[in-house]
């Protein structure tokens, strides 16, 4: 009942939200934040091959800065969470293990970008976890839901995040503290002079969630110096995160001496020349280092592994608009991939190396309110089968507020070299995983409401999995996804926003003939945002509906109960410059779990003071 009591108190809450204001009369002319809707429906899309938003055939969502500010109380996993499609689930709080499924798909068939690179891990077959990277380092989000092969190459079957870092001049200084011994500050500091500019940001997230052995400490710093005109555009970037951890639980049991560290490092360098105003040669170096490190000395099986992988790519492109109509992006890509894993028993993979070349076209046929696409990629990694990614698709503006759209993709993803050539599990002759997946939307974009409706239908097979019976991994599974995705967001009177979004999900598990696992049929989240001239307040809320789990106790599967979680924030500016923070984070105190067999943190308060200058 008390628990009931505390979800009815939470929609109680954002319905006061929603209904507060309804006194103050709607103006006819639209309010910047309407302004600011309206201009992001054409804002290109750079994940999709810079398509206006209202054209593109793919279901993508779009966070501006102000939108990630106001998700930003769990860190990038509030906002992943809004999104139709995506769900978070972490084995405790979110510096845990995370398991990001977008549209069904595993965890390592997400690809995360920064700034257009690729961050991956193929050290580990789960994957990398970015969903603690500090939402202060982002200044845009590009969330496409569905494959991305096509352009992208592995990894690209369920989704794609493309993450901007900041880069508006100005400066920001903010510090927050908190229960359960949080600390949060954050400096950004950009300055133009000229064809040069400089930015520098840096984060820092310290907490417990008051158990034995959960302290969670991340840092995070982007760098980048850059040098534009009207024929050159070309930036440094680097991106450090460094992360550190204790698990406190490991099958139902306190792990006091339970730890890890993860650190990722990216240095890239984009180029840009304009050879004429409808031609562009970009090309794109990047050289990525990650570690993971894992250590606890209590446990008998596995007290120590090492990760590690070293990943260096290029890439070169020709961007052209022929004709005014047809835009045509063509080029080739090239990676190097260098992997070392060590357990307690000694090296498992020496500095292992592999590498894959890639060629690709995609092109677009712009016929203003018709829009048609058509690409197609091409990927060889060493010693395995070449791989062909196409995808085809239209959107069709039936008028100014309302778009058809639909499209076919087939994706894969390439086993790991720790999937391959583990001396103890490895298994040289696995195959890729390969995809297809056909989707339709309807559309509607209007100034003060957008509203989204997609059916899509995926088929995965050739799935890795460890095999019991061999002892290795192997391609021993298929899956069926399909589904439903709902979204909306309405600008309801002047200063109130409302995002809301439902996701059905039918899977099906060939091999054990059961749904997925962690999969739920009905998710739902919605978010609220009012905005006064005294101060801005929102409530986001994320349903989670019950879903099978494995318990690691009983080695068997057994079904995980539904959840609700409310969090809040509230900003108040002291003057021009400065503004008080509050965050509430599981405002309630509702006890649930994400993953079976690992509570969720408790209820986490911060305030802080931000000075900000832009």
């Amino acid at each position: 009942m008390f628990q009931k009591s505390k979800i009815f108190l939470g929609w109680f809450l954002l319905g006061f939200l929603l209904f507060s204001s309804t006194a103050e009369k709607k103006k006819q002319s639209a309010t910047p934040e309407e302004e600011s809707e309206t201009t992001m429906l054409v804002e290109e899309v750079e994940v999709v091959g810079h398509v206006e938003l209202n054209k593109a055939i793919q279901s993508i969502t779009l966070y501006s800065e102000k939108d990630i500010r106001r998700f930003s109380s769990d860190g990038l996993k509030s906002f992943l969470n809004q999104c139709p499609g995506f769900l978070v689930l972490n084995g405790g709080h979110y510096g845990q293990m995370a398991y990001t499924y977008a549209r069904g798909a595993s965890v390592n068939q997400t690809l995360v970008l920064i700034d257009g690179f690729k961050i991956t891990d193929p050290s580990s077959s789960i994957g990398l976890n970015t969903t603690f990277f500090s939402p202060y380092l982002i200044e845009k989000a590009e969330i496409v839901r569905g494959p991305l092969s096509n352009i992208y190459g592995s990894n690209a079957m369920g989704g794609v995040i493309n993450l901007k870092t900041r880069e508006k001049e100005g400066i920001e200084m903010a510090a927050f503290a908190g229960s359960h011994g949080t600390y949060e500050g954050n400096l950004y500091l950009s300055k133009q002079a000229g064809d040069f500019k400089f930015t520098l940001n840096g984060n820092l997230l310290k907490y417990s969630d008051g158990v034995e052995n959960d302290e969670f400490s991340n840092r995070g710093i982007t760098l980048k110096a850059g040098f534009h005109n009207d024929l050159i555009q070309t930036t440094f970037m680097f991106l450090g995160n460094f992360s550190d951890s204790g698990i406190p639980l490991n099958l139902g049991i306190p792990t006091p001496n339970r730890e890890y560290s993860q650190n990722n490092l990216i240095f890239a360098l984009p180029f840009t020349y304009k050879i004429s105003e409808s031609t562009r040669l970009n090309v794109k170096l990047s050289h990525n280092r990650n570690q993971y490190d894992f250590n606890d000395p209590d446990d008998t099986w596995t007290p120590h592994y090492l990760n590690k992988s070293v990943i260096s790519e290029g890439q070169i492109s020709l961007d052209s608009l022929l004709w005014k109509h047809l835009r045509v992006n063509t080029g080739i890509d090239y990676a190097d991939q260098k992997i070392t894993n060590q357990d307690q028993g000694g090296i498992l993979l020496d500095e292992e190396k592999t590498h894959y070349m890639s060629a690709f076209l995609n092109t677009m046929l712009n016929l203003k309110k018709l829009l048609l696409s058509a690409s197609i990629r091409y990927d060889k990694y060493q010693d395995l089968d070449r791989q062909l990614s196409p995808q085809f698709g239209f959107s069709y503006l039936i008028s100014d507020t309302f778009k058809v759209r639909g499209s076919y993709s087939r994706s894969f993803r390439a086993p790991t070299l720790p999937e391959l050539l583990n001396p103890m599990w490895g298994n040289p002759d696995l195959k890729p995983e390969k995809g297809s997946s056909l989707e339709f939307g309807l559309d509607i974009y209007t100034q003060p409401v957008t509203i989204n409706l997609v059916y899509f239908d995926s088929k995965y097979e050739n799935l890795i999995g460890f095999s019991p019976v061999t002892w290795t991994y192997a391609n021993l599974n298929q899956a069926d996804i399909s589904g439903i995705e709902l979204s909306a967001s309405l600008i309801l009177i002047e200063g109130i926003r409302l995002w809301a979004s439902y996701t059905y999900l039918h899977t099906y598990d060939v091999q054990n003939e059961q749904e997925l696992l962690r999969r739920p049929k009905h998710s739902v989240s919605a978010m609220i945002s009012y905005q006064h001239r005294a101060f801005t307040i929102s409530g986001e809320m994320i349903y989670v509906g019950k879903r099978l789990d494995y318990d690691e106790l009983l080695w068997e599967t057994s079904e995980s109960p539904a959840f609700n979680t409310f969090n809040f924030n509230l900003s108040i500016p002291l003057n021009k410059k400065l503004s008080l923070i509050g965050k509430a984070t599981n405002a309630f105190n509702h006890e649930y779990q994400e993953v079976l067999g690992y509570p969720a943190p408790g209820s986490r308060f911060i305030l802080g003071l931000k000075y900000k200058i832009m």
